[in-house]
Parts: structure tokens; sequence; C-alpha cells
């Protein structure tokens, strides 16, 4: 039997039959006719094929995913961008079934705990955090667990585990080529030293990138380049108002590791009267909301973190129902979202 047959016998679209079936909670549709599809299906011995269908993963839409945020609390308060993340993850895990539950880094050793009852395990942060914490990552080693990182990648031999991950190469791509049309030949960035990993001080993608292009270029100064510990609106903020204080060279450009160095940057900027984008340009990365509501409103990458959450449930989810042994690597889309503090094409 298949769909058109339960189609036909139900009376309905063969697309309604597929979605009522999947269980679709998006799908608008009658009881009554929800339950002529479901004997219509009954009826005729149907059994989907698709991995979601609750005969295939009866017990396992029921069971619980532990979703471990590898950094504190506070942090999704001063910034929006993993929350989006966690938030996409557990209503997608929610919509096939699974109980999302959820460990900050302060109540991670809870976390490791019941660990024994998750049937799989989302990490949401970045690889410095993660190499902190020793207890976490022997026991997920040792577990055998299906795993999903979202938005970072560790080396193959860390963690036979999926990644969501984001084309920071790309995302430069696009901040370098706004200020190369604008005819920007002096381009500068402010960031972050990095993360810390074993045995290194590993530098953040972004700027890695940067460097590398715009040394492609000869066009690369090292004076031009501005990092502070931590990448939060009062770093970028503190690093703006030491460059000009010190009345260092300023270049027409600016590529931020974030929003919030970049918004923060733009507070400085704005109290000593540097005009943007007339004297400089500035181009942050992720678009926050609160990017497009500063002044001038801040020209940025858009990174769209909430597929990484979303896409992130759904590796697991197909990792646990079809035990797919091999790891799968997805990289998430970005766009240049173009703002008053760099205009497209000016010349």
């Amino acid at each position: 039997m298949t769909l058109k047959h339960v189609a036909e016998k139900a009376g309905v679209s063969q697309a309604a039959v597929s979605r009522v079936l999947k269980q679709d909670r998006t799908f608008s549709v009658s009881e009554e006719t929800r339950q002529k599809i479901l004997r219509a299906a009954d009826e005729l011995g149907y059994r989907s094929q698709s991995w979601l269908d609750q005969d295939i993963a009866g017990p396992l839409s029921r069971g619980k995913v532990g979703v471990f945020l590898l950094y504190n609390e506070l942090t999704e308060v001063e910034d929006s961008y993993y929350q989006i993340v966690r938030l996409n993850a557990k209503s997608e895990l929610e919509k096939n079934g699974f109980k999302a539950v959820e460990f900050f880094r302060e109540t991670m050793e809870k976390g490791m705990e019941e660990i024994d009852s998750f049937q799989g395990i989302i990490l949401v942060g970045h690889p410095g955090n993660w190499f902190r914490m020793e207890g976490l990552r022997s026991t997920l080693k040792d577990m055998g667990l299906p795993i999903v990182c979202a938005d970072f990648q560790l080396k193959e031999e860390e963690l036979n585990a999926d990644y969501v991950i984001n084309d920071f190469e790309s995302i430069v791509k696009k901040a370098l080529e706004c200020f190369e049309q604008n005819g920007y030949e002096e381009i500068g960035y402010i960031g972050t030293y990095g993360i810390q990993v074993p045995g290194e001080l590993q530098e953040d993608d972004r700027y890695r990138y940067f460097r590398k292009m715009m040394e492609e270029k000869e066009r690369f100064h090292e004076e031009f380049v501005w990092l502070a510990k931590d990448s939060r609106i009062e770093n970028g903020y503190e690093l703006g108002r030491k460059i000009l204080e010190e009345k260092q060279k300023l270049p027409r450009a600016i590529f931020a590791e974030n929003d919030n160095m970049a918004i923060g940057f733009l507070r400085a900027l704005k109290e000593n009267s540097v005009s943007v984008p007339d004297e400089v340009s500035v181009i942050g990365c992720n678009d926050i909301q609160t990017a497009a509501f500063v002044t001038p409103p801040l020209t940025s990458v858009k990174i769209y973190n909430h597929l990484t959450g979303t896409m992130a449930a759904r590796l697991l989810t197909d990792r646990i129902v079809t035990k797919r042994e091999e790891g799968v690597k997805l990289i998430v889309p970005n766009r240049l979202v173009i703002r008053e503090s760099c205009r497209e094409g000016r010349g």
C-alpha cells in the first residue's frame, strides 16, 4: 500500500496524508479529516517509511536528550546568540517527540549524574569551554552516545560526533568585498585573542581568515588590528576609547569579530565625534537584533543561528533512529545585511 491508496480511500491529497502521518504540527487540518486519514491508513495496513513515523520511532520518541550548554547562564543574558541556538534545538527535539533536558555550565555535574538516562547529547558552545571540562569529556568518550556539537568542531579523534558549524571564511569574504566595493584599502580588525585549547592559544577563525585574505592582497597591517580578552560590548568600547585617546591612526574601514564588539566600538567613535560611515565604516558579525537599532544601524554578516539549533536536533534524531555510526558536518549559511555603518558600493 502507498500514500496514493490512503489518499484515495480518505478522499484527500497525498500531501495531506503524508503530513498527518508524520505528525506535522504545523499542518492545519480538521480533526475529522485527521481521523479519516488515520482510519484509512489503518484499514489498508499502511506503514510509513519515514524515520519520524511513530511506529518506527516508538519508544525512542518518548526518550530524553541532554542539551549540555558549555557556558554560564549569564552568557545568554549578555548575548542572545547561544540562546537562539538552544531554544531552536529544544523546540525541534520536542517536535520529534523527545524531551530536552538542559544543563548550563553551573549545573553540569547534575547533567553528568543523569547521563545514563539520555539517548543522545547536544553540546552547545565553543571548544575552549569543552577542553576545560575534563570530567564531561572523559564521560562522553566512554559512553558512546550519539552526540552533535552545535556551533563548534573538534578534531576527528576527539569524538565521533556530528557537527553544525559556521563558514567563517565566507563571512569574512563578504565583509571585505563590501569594503572593497566602496574603494576602501585600509581595513582593520577588532576582536579577541582567541580561545585556549590544550597547549596553545587558538586564533579565532574570523581573524585567521581576515589576516590570510588581507595578506594575499598585500594589504594586511598589524597596526590596524586590536584584540581584547572577551567579545562583549564593553570590550569593543574600551578598544575604541583606547585607540582614540592614544590618537592611533584609524583605517578607513573595520571588521568586528561580532556585533557586540562593533556596537561598543561605535559608541566610542560617537563619543569622540568620529563620523560613521563618512570617516570610518564598520561591519559586524552575527546580525543580532540590536544591530538594526544602534546609531548608525550596523551593517553585519547575518549568521542563521536558529538553523544551528534546529539542524543539530535533526541530526541527533536521525542518528538515534537510524543508528548511523558515521559523523557528518553541516555548514550553516550566512548573508550580508547592509545598513548605515557601511553602505554598499559608495565609492
